[in-house]
């Protein structure tokens, strides 16, 4: 394995086109794959297998894809990328995978065979599942990123700029979901990329300092609810009762 600041640079380098780096990852990253591969089949994977140019592929995407701001560990994330990538493969032959267990080669049974048992199939179509989420999760956060980046707003900011009173949070998340009501208004916020902060003020009875002091927290979460392709991030924000108005 390579030391973390030289694959990151040779990932950049193969990101821009070098296809010389992106050949010296996939070498370095055999044994790597071949592991993986063969974990995630629970059998022995060689480079004749199909399954293997499945994972090689998934390796490449991943590659393609790597962000080091949002995924610290590259092998972690490829690691993701190739069960997708394997179980959409499973999915699609419709078949169980009949294979050497690795269990087995390594107490020396490494003629027999087996098929997956039924709670096989399903703990590997739920890792499937959640591995899934976890992906979409971070694209997800990406998409978000660059939105919020518009607003002059970074993600790391919003630690800092979320209410530190439950109550007070409660009152934004009332005064975001009251906002996106009124078309007009949202179209005005995207295309001024601003707070109409005076018409707010004409329909939540909130305080001018307490809109002001929650302002990148409001954007965020406006920018959350009119979003249809944020779905896991809307799903996060708990909303209080919506029917009473803000007090």
């Amino acid at each position: 394995m390579l030391e973390d600041s030289v694959l990151r640079e040779l990932i950049s380098q193969a990101q821009q086109g070098n296809e010389r780096s992106r050949q010296e990852i996939i070498e370095v990253s055999k044994v790597f794959l071949e592991k993986i591969t063969s974990k995630i089949c629970k059998r022995i994977i060689t480079w004749n297998d199909d399954e293997m140019s499945i994972s090689l592929i998934a390796f490449n995407e991943a590659i393609s894809r790597y962000d080091k701001t949002h995924n610290e560990n590259f092998y972690g994330y490829a690691k993701v990328i190739i069960q997708s990538r394997l179980i959409d493969y499973f999915r699609k032959e419709g078949r169980q995978q009949a294979a050497v267990s690795l269990d087995n080669v390594s107490n020396g049974r490494g003629g027999e065979e087996y098929e997956l048992s039924p709670a096989e199939i399903k703990q590997a179509y739920d890792d499937y599942l959640e591995q899934q989420q976890i992906q979409e999760r971070i694209e997800e956060i990406q998409v978000y990123s660059t939105r919020l980046e518009d607003f002059g707003i970074h993600l790391e900011d919003l630690e800092d700029a979320s209410p530190g009173r439950a109550d007070a949070r409660k009152n934004l998340v009332q005064v975001a979901n009251e906002f996106v009501k009124y078309p007009h208004l949202v179209e005005l916020f995207l295309k001024t990329k601003q707070l109409p902060l005076k018409q707010i003020l004409d329909f939540v009875q909130v305080s001018r300092k307490t809109v002001e002091r929650g302002r990148k927290y409001l954007i965020a979460l406006i920018i959350i609810l009119i979003s249809d392709d944020l779905p896991h991030l809307k799903s996060s924000i708990q909303f209080p009762d919506l029917e009473r108005r803000v007090e």
